[in-house]
């Protein structure tokens, strides 16, 4: 909640700011310009997926082109600046993006001896309204929709962006991501006369107040960190998100337990994964079987049944953009952990003719851990190192080799109880442990991937992008 205040505030101060400067403009210059007219006059210069730095091409273009254009302008002229960003990935990341593109451009210029403070920059960090306008110049079909969800919800941004993602299970989303998106990953600059052009506004309406940001007024702006991904990069096959997996405790399986030897405990445990935030579901299943004979009298036979839930400190969307569930196979739970757990079992083990117990118990208690993946590109085999801390309670009887009244072993075991047999209950005694319960360094797999804008999920990583 105060994060938010703090970013509407931020942005009616930023709109306040753009306000002032385009009446000041207005005054001064006497004559508006249209996006159409500036974008179909500006050449851009494109930027890769959640990069900065400007292409070679570019590069000879903004030598060979641009700055003889604009040092031919003269004192008169006007020169109009825009940095923008593709509409999907985190909105704050996508200010920084815009303005650090912007900052590259300007810096390059500087470096030719432009003076950039001719230039009049805004920022738009999700450019639907160019999208908007290349969808019209196409006659796209899909045109009507996509102007009709954002008429509807331009005054929210997080919303706007949901409800595209939404349009028709996500057709609309993926196609415009492919085909009209990577235009509007630019910094496009047009120098123009007083005369001919004017101005180009840097907000149409106080409604695309939270649209433009103009980088001017953003002074505080911090650097981009370029490992966070702001936009996404589409390609015929992409990685699906984890929806569910599957694990083993390979400890356990190196258990020793005194007087009984080695030990070990096949397990196996899941997983379920949301679309988002930080928490988890879980549930284990401990089952040793091993059933001795009247020779060794060695028996270890448990079932153990837990339920868990995690809480990771590393939010899941550092490594998918909000609303989908894709990007480059990142896995999106890992890092450090919390956790509570609930458990129940029964159990009946004997290390020797004279030590053996039967009975069953619930426990309780929390957990930490950290989750690395193995491997950097694609995410799908993880190591967890864990421990778990807490309390058991088990009521229980001890067994013996034998009768232990008339003391003769007849093949079969007995409880150890010398009294009266109309007296005897069964589970007189009780055990109640506090400390640690559980340690783990445990296999993870990735079963199961959630499909990509559709309902279900596939034992499949890989679909088909584009639409559906």
């Amino acid at each position: 909640m105060v994060s938010r205040l703090k970013k509407i505030l931020t942005h009616i101060r930023l709109g306040f700011a753009l306000l002032v400067c385009t009446i000041v403009s207005t005054t001064a210059y006497g004559q508006i310009m249209t996006d159409s007219i500036f974008f179909e006059q500006s050449r851009p210069v494109i930027f890769q997926v959640n990069r900065t730095d400007i292409s070679k091409n570019d590069s000879i273009w903004i030598v060979d082109s641009l700055l003889p254009q604009l040092n031919a302008i003269g004192i008169d002229g006007v020169i109009w600046g825009r940095a923008s960003t593709s509409p999907e990935g985190p909105w704050d990341n996508n200010v920084r993006l815009a303005d650090n593109r912007r900052k590259a451009a300007t810096a390059y210029l500087s470096s030719h001896g432009f003076d950039v403070s001719r230039i009049k920059f805004d920022a738009v960090p999700e450019d639907y309204e160019y999208v908007l306008m290349l969808m019209l110049k196409a006659n796209d079909p899909d045109y009507s929709k996509v102007r009709s969800t954002f008429d509807r919800y331009r005054t929210d941004y997080p919303l706007l962006k949901r409800q595209m993602q939404q349009l028709e299970g996500g057709r609309i989303w993926n196609r415009m991501l492919k085909e009209f998106f990577p235009q509007t990953r630019a910094v496009r600059i047009l120098a123009t006369d007083k005369v001919s052009a004017g101005i180009i506004k840097p907000i149409k309406s106080a409604l695309d107040l939270s649209v433009h940001v103009n980088t001017n007024a953003y002074i505080d702006t911090p650097p981009l960190h370029l490992g966070i991904y702001n936009e996404q990069e589409v390609t015929d096959d992409m990685q699906r998100r984890e929806v569910l997996s599957l694990k083993t405790n390979l400890l356990l399986y190196a258990l020793f337990v005194p007087k009984y030897g080695w030990c070990p405990i096949p397990n196996v445990a899941i997983e379920y994964y949301p679309r988002h935030g930080h928490m988890t579901l879980g549930a284990s299943f401990d089952c040793p079987w091993w059933i001795g004979n009247t020779t060794n009298h060695k028996y270890f036979e448990l079932r153990n049944y837990t339920l868990e839930a995690r809480y990771y400190t590393r939010n899941s969307n550092k490594s998918y953009y909000p609303g989908s569930q894709i990007l480059n196979g990142k896995a999106a739970f890992k890092g450090f952990y919390m956790s509570a757990y609930a458990h129940a079992f029964l159990y009946q083990i004997g290390c020797n003719k004279d030590d053996g117990w039967i009975g069953e118990g619930i426990g309780a208690g929390l957990g930490l851990g950290y989750v690395i993946p193995l491997g950097k590109r694609n995410q799908h085999w993880r190591l967890e190192l864990g421990a778990q801390f807490g309390i058991f309670r088990t009521k229980y009887d001890p067994f013996v080799y034998g009768c232990p009244v008339e003391n003769i072993e007849d093949g079969l075991y007995y409880y150890d109880y010398k009294g009266d047999p109309d007296l005897f209950k069964e589970r007189q005694y009780r055990f109640t442990w506090l400390g640690p319960t559980r340690a783990g360094i445990t296999l993870t797999y990735d079963l199961f991937y959630r499909r990509i804008n559709r309902k279900g999920a596939s034992f499949k990583h890989m679909e088909k992008g584009g639409a559906r």
